[in-house]
């Protein structure tokens, strides 16, 4: 059995396929991405692999975990659980699957909120979970896959959070997000 095969067990044996598919289309997008900014494939395969590995527990499994480990809990996450995923999908990678490599632990980390002074990587996780999701709601995805400059990625991700707070989109907004929002607003 190769390692993706044991991460791909792992959502399965969990009753988590949807969520496996997901990812994998998440993996094709990033990958993708990673050709068009030279990154290293491998690593942004498994971490596209690993962001929502998480899917194994419910929010409040997460939760629990997230206050047993002491991690400081946004305001966000105090509400809505399910936001802790990406940190404890990092914590998975790492623990259950011996991922020590910081860039892809800080992309899973990251990938649904991103974070101020943000990585091409962890932008990269973050705008292939959003393109996966619906590649007509992210502003110049085909731009980005055309061109692949960092003012491009940029202006993605800046361009698909705009999106969310001028459509309502964002119940609670997490701290990193509104910090990488403002960051980005800024270049």
């Amino acid at each position: 059995m190769t390692f993706i095969d044991s991460i791909q067990n792992k959502y399965i044996s969990n009753n988590q396929q949807e969520a496996l598919h997901h990812v994998e289309a998440v993996a094709e997008i990033a990958v993708g991405l990673a050709k068009t900014y030279n990154l290293d494939l491998e690593k942004i395969k498994l971490a596209a692999l690993f962001h929502d590995i998480s899917a194994i527990m419910t929010p409040q499994e997460m939760y629990t975990l997230a206050k047993e480990r002491g991690l400081e809990i946004d305001p966000a996450e105090e509400k809505y659980h399910a936001l802790l995923h990406q940190r404890i999908s990092a914590i998975i990678a790492q623990e259950e699957f011996g991922i020590t490599d910081a860039q892809i632990l800080q992309a899973v980390e990251c990938h649904t909120t991103l974070k101020k002074n943000a990585s091409v990587f962890d932008k990269i996780i973050f705008i292939a979970d959003k393109i996966s999701r619906d590649p007509k709601d992210v502003p110049q995805y085909d731009d980005l896959m055309q061109n692949g400059t960092a003012a491009m990625l940029d202006s993605a991700c800046y361009l698909f959070i705009k999106h969310q707070f001028d459509n309502g989109l964002l119940v609670f907004a997490h701290q990193w997000l509104l910090d990488a929002y403002e960051e980005l607003r800024n270049l």
